[in-house]
């Protein structure tokens, strides 16, 4: 358990140890864990049936490493990678690990603007990336000017021919180099202070940030895991793109258990085929694809393969999390866990080891922990306020935004999480809510997450986000306003059609009839729409929902019949 340390007021667990080595690179340690079982299938691309077992992994992440090196480009040089899941993708990205090329990845359904957004701040100079993306890409360039010597192509598709400037990434991976089979890595330097990622924040609230991650940051969180085995299979639609693509990578590797990859969208019809064809024993999902699985099995259906039903990215309301326990898992035999973390911090920043209602866990080792009030105070046990986090090995900033990195860091290296949140006397942690997305009215705060925890528990609910738009004439005021996707599948009488003043009532009302606290009350009142605007990672653009709910009651206003001055 964390404890609580008055002195310093900081809070943090007793060290352990990381189980491989977090001064060795990355490269190091891939191709030393690589050949420890040649002939183990550490990947099963299933779109194409196409496996990739531990020794194929090792050699094409050799020759595209000694590929980058014969170019010309060595330590620092960034290279994005702008492609879906395919059996190459990961030994791009080994490849770049073990050449110190730090790999920018970038979500291929992005728009232009968001594609020059992220190249801007990396500035890389090679880029891989699906056929179909090279319009947009050179679009891009063209915007940009960036110092682009060659293109790579990720065949996903068939291709007439290639462009002057391009490669065969399949071409690169399949030919062997000169002396692959006892290639030793280069070590690099410093793993806290070496680059190996560069992945998007969350993008919620506008642009995404470039978030930059450590060697040593993707080495330490991921050892041996006592609960898994190596007959283990780990599925998770998070992609490369996002840091829980690269824990889940690294969970997979480091472990040696068997990774499923796919292109196709997630769903949750999907995502239980795949369970149960596959027998996956560890799923990672967003809380909105988990809150569909939950809606799509039936009364009998349970995942019985399941070992460990992971939920994460944003927050968890617990009745969807014991839902999930009674629902889906076979009893004595799955865990649902929650856990916390943020790409600034490198990934994982506590974890429920033992089970607590609406707690995250405790933090992980190495990691220290204040909470800050207003007047920058640190708070004690039971005290809410700002989380700051000090990581085990430093956060390195974001790419080509010094501001950004100066504003997010304290005098001692303590990261500002931009989360609402306490500590309990026993030392585990709970979140609140996001610090921007408090609203306030005359006074009051308002928790957008527990607003949404109150109303997810309605029957016949199947999403909702709660946002804060301007009351008239008092814009200093956010009016809570609801917007909630309702479940199509579920048969209602007319008794029991949920109606906006339904969802206003549900939440003006607390346990017992009484009437809930001011904070609590949806004075914007409920909206229901057909689908949220998510990110690519599953999670609520809450900028965007907000727009919507200012745009349809700007609309509803308008088509109030107007009174006349006579």
């Amino acid at each position: 358990m964390a404890t609580f340390d008055a002195c310093s007021r900081t809070w943090q667990v007793p060290y352990r140890p990381a189980i491989f080595n977090p001064c060795a690179n990355l490269g190091q340690i891939l191709i030393n864990v690589l050949e420890r079982a040649p002939e183990k299938i550490i990947q099963l691309n299933v779109d194409t049936d196409a496996v990739v077992t531990c020794t194929q992994m090792r050699l094409r992440s050799i020759r595209f490493a000694r590929f980058l090196t014969s170019c010309g480009y060595g330590k620092g040089d960034v290279l994005a990678l702008v492609a879906r899941n395919s059996c190459h993708v990961v030994p791009v990205v080994f490849g770049c690990f073990i050449a110190g090329l730090p790999i920018n990845t970038i979500d291929p359904s992005f728009e232009l603007r968001e594609i020059v957004n992220i190249l801007r701040l990396t500035q890389p100079k090679l880029i891989v990336c699906d056929a179909d993306r090279m319009a947009v890409l050179r679009q891009a360039n063209e915007q940009l000017q960036l110092r682009i010597v060659n293109y790579g192509v990720l065949l996903m598709t068939p291709t007439d021919e290639l462009m002057p400037d391009c490669y065969s990434i399949d071409e690169l991976l399949q030919k062997p180099c000169d002396g692959e089979s006892d290639f030793v890595p280069q070590y690099l330097g410093d793993s806290n202070l070496l680059t190996a990622a560069i992945v998007c924040s969350s993008g919620t609230t506008g642009l995404a940030k470039a978030v930059r991650i450590s060697h040593a940051q993707l080495i330490t969180p991921y050892g041996r895991i006592s609960q898994l085995d190596q007959n283990d299979t780990i599925l998770s639609f998070s992609t490369l793109f996002w840091i829980s693509g690269y824990q889940m990578l690294m969970t997979s590797i480091l472990n040696g258990i068997r990774r499923l990859i796919t292109t196709k969208l997630a769903t949750a019809k999907y995502a239980i085929e795949l369970c149960n064809r596959y027998n996956v024993t560890i799923l990672f999902m967003t809380p909105s694809l988990a809150t569909d699985v939950l809606l799509t099995l039936t009364d009998s259906e349970r995942l019985r393969s399941l070992k460990i039903f992971a939920i994460g990215g944003s927050t968890v309301p617990l009745a969807l999390r014991q839902s999930i326990i009674r629902k889906v898992l076979v009893e004595g035999q799955g865990r649902c866990v929650v856990g916390y973390g943020m790409s600034e911090l490198g990934g994982p920043v506590s974890y429920e080891m033992i089970p607590r209602e609406n707690s995250v866990g405790t933090l992980l080792s190495g990691i220290k922990a204040k909470v800050v009030g207003e007047l920058n105070t640190p708070l004690g046990p039971g005290e809410t306020g700002e989380l700051f986090i000090r990581p085990t090995h430093p956060f390195l900033g974001y790419c080509g935004d010094e501001q950004a990195t100066a504003k997010i860091l304290d005098e001692h290296g303590f990261v500002r999480t931009g989360d609402i949140a306490y500590f309990d006397h026993d030392g585990f942690l709970y979140l609140v809510d996001r610090k921007k997305n408090i609203l306030k009215y005359d006074g009051y705060q308002i928790s957008p997450s527990e607003l949404e925890a109150t109303i997810s528990q309605i029957p016949g609910v199947r999403q909702v986000v709660v946002v804060g738009i301007p009351e008239p004439g008092r814009e200093f005021n956010d009016l809570a306003t609801a917007m909630v996707v309702l479940n199509s599948n579920e048969k209602r009488s007319a008794d029991e059609e949920l109606t906006e003043q339904t969802i206003i009532d549900h939440c003006a009302m607390v346990t017992g009839g009484q009437p809930a606290h001011e904070n609590r009350r949806l004075r914007g009142g409920a909206m229901f729409i057909s689908s949220l605007p998510m990110t690519a990672s599953g999670k609520v653009r809450r900028d965007v929902a907000k727009q919507m709910a200012i745009n349809f009651h700007r609309n509803t206003l308008a088509s109030k019949p107007q009174l006349s001055d006579q």
